[in-house]
């Protein structure tokens, strides 16, 4: 996936937008903004297609300015009843600059509350796809910055209505083509409604061989004639059959509805049992968060603070855009959660990887071939580093401005007020089971819960009710130590990376460590683990080393990671039916002859985060709640794959295992 070549706007004489680039216009010279509601709302017979639904998917090609949505925010306001949410997801490969872009949308001040909102959240742009969570979580916008066959090949969902609004097919023929069309057929509901500016005889046609009932209408303006079209095939299954989606359990029918809610339980009280609960919760579900101790966050999720940074590699891949793309995603989710919880503990004051040994300085040497946008990172020097850092530093490193501290206790405090979720602390889940399409959860000393879905987020234990799924886990003790501020070390401005990290003053003490032991058992404090902490960040900044006294034990906890180090988010497999269809994998049986999936209904994972659970649980939570709830990804088909819960299972099937 290529980064990201930002648009070239130009304005005319009459000071109308166009693309350099495509020599073509960007909205109608006429109107745009009526233009965008005569061809797309009303072309796709909008509003009156999402009333009353949980969930709507609009896809755009060509986002541009961003006034096709902006458009059909403020329409979906004014006439969405009782619609849970509005997915919208926009595919644009060369975005604009969040500058240019209110430029633009100043031209219609109606639109402006709904362009602040949207900017406020802009991401960098970097390639991947982006989702935004707006109007209080009820509009989810995807940015998919990528090529858009790309992103037809990623997009994991099931689209009602498309918006084609690219350059015009003599400006951008591939935007048009039939084999673009049968990518559109491929993630269309049967019903799905398409509408465009164009009445090109070479997208009729195309869109007709991809299974597209194509209707001629009156053009907007000067425009004789456009296209609608509707899809009445079958959709084709785009998925590998065992990454298959899970069957959808519905939420809510209203947003506010008390009235047949569906209930979840969620076991695990850390960080991934927290986000799951709220992602659930903003959806409609009514949740039971069960924890066995009598607070919450107080295993792997009780550290005083840890380090929210991304992890990059010299040459792109997935790996780099799970953690970047969770990394914004988790910024954008802290900044929203402060502004309505102010007693939240987060620090954004930028994260600082240092490049300690050859690895880190052969990276960033890398990275800096890339021309990656500053909003996300900067390359700098011993004396810049230094600077940004507020003290001496030895090296320079990788600065990402959006980086920070955040206490995981106080996220998890946060999360869980929310008028959907009931805390149930001091509640062991002893047993679960299944009955009569319902869950039994039995807990010690307290009532038996019944619900429609559990969620297995309790970290060092999950294999006591993941059963035999053939998931893979390897226990990791980490130990953090703390040092009070001295008149040196009081300077530090960011969070420092090296092996390990420190954090500037976190209520008078800095923190710092982990350690990194595989196969402990033991989580209770050791000063050998302080030791051990204090000689790594002599190693790496001896100047901030010498400058601590005591150095006290501050957290340990067991850690669950996976063998790859990315976590499981998902639905449980049934082991026996995979080891059945799936059985000729070995001999190499092609894909299109295997069935489905098939899960334990209503079960479902979260866990193996290791020590990067703060930077990526909130994405995870968003994936699982889509996949809970049927709606899009919010992610692409790769990365659902390499979090998927039967990655390993599917691995030792074709090893004969």
């Amino acid at each position: 996936m290529q980064e990201i070549t930002p648009a070239k706007p130009g304005q005319d004489d009459d000071g109308k937008i166009y693309a350099a680039d495509f020599k073509d216009y960007y909205h109608s010279k006429l109107n745009a903004e009526a233009e965008s509601r005569y061809v797309f709302l009303q072309g796709n017979r909008l509003p009156e297609r999402w009333m009353g639904r949980e969930n709507f998917v609009i896809a755009e090609l060509g986002f541009g300015t961003g006034l096709n949505f902006f458009v059909t925010w403020q329409e979906w306001q004014k006439n969405n009843q009782n619609s849970v949410c509005l997915h919208y997801i926009a595919i644009e490969k060369h975005p604009f600059q969040a500058e240019d872009l209110r430029v633009f949308i100043e031209q219609w001040p109606e639109l402006l509350p709904y362009a602040d909102e949207l900017l406020e959240q802009y991401p960098p742009l970097l390639a991947g796809m982006h989702r935004l969570e707006l109007a209080g979580g009820r509009i989810a916008l995807t940015l998919c910055f990528m090529d858009v066959s790309t992103a037809l090949d990623e997009i994991v969902a099931q689209v009602d209505c498309w918006y084609l609004d690219g350059f015009a097919p003599a400006a951008n023929p591939d935007m048009w083509s039939e084999q673009l069309m049968l990518k559109l057929a491929a993630l269309s509901q049967s019903g799905a409604t398409l509408a465009t500016f164009t009445a090109a005889g070479v997208v009729r046609r195309n869109l007709q061989a991809a299974g597209f009932t194509v209707m001629k209408r009156k053009g907007f303006g000067r425009k004789r004639e456009m296209l609608t079209a509707v899809f009445n095939a079958a959709q084709v299954k785009t998925l590998q059959p065992w990454f298959s989606l899970p069957g959808r359990i519905s939420g809510t029918n209203t947003v506010n509805s008390e009235a047949g809610q569906r209930h979840a339980v969620v076991i695990g009280g850390g960080i991934a049992g927290c986000q799951t609960a709220r992602a659930l919760a903003e959806r409609g579900w009514r949740v039971s968060l069960a924890e066995r101790h009598a607070k919450l966050a107080q295993e792997a999720s009780g550290n005083r603070a840890g380090v929210i940074s991304p992890k990059m590699t010299a040459e792109p891949g997935w790996g780099e855009w799970f953690y970047r793309q969770a990394f914004l995603f988790a910024h954008r989710q802290l900044r929203r959660l402060k502004r309505e919880y102010d007693d939240l503990d987060w620090s954004p004051c930028g994260a600082l990887q240092l490049n300690h040994n050859e690895r880190e300085s052969s990276r960033w040497q890398a990275l800096a071939m890339r021309n990656l946008p500053d909003a996300f990172i900067q390359l700098l020097d011993a004396e810049q580093a230094g600077a940004v850092a507020g003290v001496p530093l030895p090296f320079g490193g990788s600065y990402f401005p959006a980086g920070g501290w955040l206490s995981p206790q106080s996220l998890c405090d946060v999360l869980v007020r929310h008028k959907n979720i009931e805390v149930l602390t001091g509640t062991a889940v002893s047993e679960i089971s299944r009955d009569n399409q319902q869950w039994r959860v039995s807990c010690e000393g307290a009532e038996t819960l019944t619900a429609d879905v559990v969620v297995i987020a309790n970290g060092r234990d999950v294999v006591r009710f993941a059963g035999e799924a053939m998931l893979p886990f390897t226990p990791v003790r980490g130990q953090t130590s703390s040092a009070a501020v001295t008149p040196v070390t009081v300077g530090l401005k960011v969070t420092l990376g090296h092996e390990g990290y420190l954090t500037p003053a976190v209520g008078g003490r800095h923190i710092f460590g982990a350690t990194f032991e595989r196969d402990s058992p033991d989580a209770s404090l050791s000063a050998q683990s302080d030791q051990q902490n204090r000689q790594q960040l002599a190693l790496h900044l001896p100047e901030l080393a010498e400058q601590f006294g005591q150095v006290e034990s501050s957290h340990a906890a067991i850690r669950m990671t996976t063998p790859d180090r990315f976590p499981y988010v998902g639905c449980i497999p049934d082991v026996d039916y995979y080891l059945s269809a799936y059985a000729d994998l070995r001999h190499g049986k092609l894909q299109q002859f295997y069935p489905e999936a098939a899960y334990i209904p209503g079960l479902y994972i979260m866990a193996g985060f290791g020590s990067r659970g703060l930077t990526t649980s909130g994405l995870c939570a968003a994936l699982l709640a889509a996949l809970i709830g049927g709606e899009p990804l919010p992610f692409g088909k790769s990365l659902y794959y390499q979090l998927h819960p039967s990655r390993f299972l599917i691995r030792r099937i074709r090893q004969n295992r």
